[in-house]
């Protein structure tokens, strides 16, 4: 049997297939359960709140590789800082070291270009290099605060760090 096409897609919310979606929340159930608790552990459907862009490589019906674009507004000195809040990066195993996870980030990252001021994410400091390759940069740590406290994760950023307030306080990660 020949390996089917691998696409690109990238989906408004509202018309990110029912399949997908319960592939992406069967990954994070297995991968990152430990954040999950209490009702969240039963999700099967991404928030719509604001309401995200996905990133996807799929091949048919079947997940690949996907990013989520959350557009997240802040309120700074200057006026309103228009952040694409990164989340929900993921490669299933069996198709890791191929490309794919580069491939929906850059074009996250094409999109975050065009519909925000800057792109930040958090990730576990074992994915930096990924990210760095990409045009994201490390944030120093303490340079963005979570309730008052500097995240475990490193805090990545697409685009002029400047215009963040410094430190960035926000209320949760993403």
């Amino acid at each position: 049997m020949a390996s089917p096409p691998i696409e690109d897609f990238v989906y408004q919310h509202a018309a990110f297939p029912r399949e997908l979606d319960i592939q992406l929340w069967a990954f994070a159930r297995l991968v990152w359960g430990e954040n999950l608790s209490s009702d969240a552990r039963f999700r099967s459907r991404s928030w719509d709140d604001p309401p995200p862009t996905h990133f996807v490589r799929v091949a048919g019906d079947l997940l690949i590789s996907h990013a989520l674009v959350q557009p997240l507004r802040f309120q700074t000195n200057p006026g309103v800082l228009r952040v694409g809040g990164v989340t929900a990066v993921l490669t299933f195993p069996q198709f890791r070291r191929e490309g794919h996870a580069s491939a929906v980030m850059r074009r996250a990252g094409e999109y975050i270009g065009q519909t925000a001021d800057v792109g930040m994410l958090f990730s576990d400091v074992r994915n930096v290099p990924l990210y760095e390759r990409l045009g994201w940069a490390a944030l120093p740590r303490g340079r963005v605060l979570v309730k008052d406290q500097a995240p475990d994760d490193a805090v990545m950023i697409l685009g002029e760090a400047s215009v963040a307030p410094n430190p960035f306080r926000l209320d949760s990660s993403w």
